[in-house]
């Protein structure tokens, strides 16, 4: 079997271990769907430049097999603040206007916030990552599918035993990369 029949069968699996709870994004992979859910030609710009409009369409068939995307509000507020540092003007307030609902807890069906109150980092992780990722594997840990292009997030979930896949493997699977 082909390492990309592997991936594929690890990714079918996953889909269907975690339909029904969702997949954990983190802020770059997050940024992505929003992004090319909001206007696709800034894929490739300021930001997501190692990414294309395919790698933006295989996340978005991906994702959509889950029943929610989960995210939390470290994730949500790095993907604010990098919006903030791509757009600006007419374009910045558009998407925050169309987004909203997404950062607006109660708001959006398709998004569930998963709480940080009260979760316990790693401090190792913290040391090594940062917050926002050490937050992501304490939340990931209680059962959660990890999807991330963050090769030492990945690392970090896959030593924890937290199901995790990292989006650069599914681009090279694609023949994306």
């Amino acid at each position: 079997m082909t390492t990309s029949s592997n991936l594929n069968d690890q990714l079918n699996q996953y889909i269907k271990e975690y339909r029904e709870d969702g997949v954990f994004l983190d802020a770059n992979v997050l940024l992505l769907l929003l992004i090319s859910e909001f206007d696709a030609t800034f894929i490739g710009g300021k930001r997501l430049e190692k990414y294309t409009v395919l790698d933006a369409q295989l996340l978005r068939g991906f994702t959509g097999e889950f029943s929610r995307i989960l995210t939390s509000a470290p994730i949500l507020t790095e993907v604010s603040n990098l919006v903030g540092n791509m757009l600006s003007g007419r374009k910045k307030r558009e998407f925050f206007d169309q987004m909203l609902p997404i950062f607006d807890s109660t708001n959006s069906a398709s998004i569930c916030h998963c709480s940080v109150h009260g979760i316990k980092l790693v401090p190792e992780t913290f040391s090594r990552l940062g917050f926002t990722d050490a937050s992501i594997i304490a939340v990931a840990i209680d059962n959660h599918f990890l999807l991330t292009d963050d090769l030492d997030l990945y690392l970090d979930a896959q030593n924890k035993g937290i199901s995790a896949i990292n989006f650069t493997h599914m681009r090279e699977a694609a023949d994306l990369l």
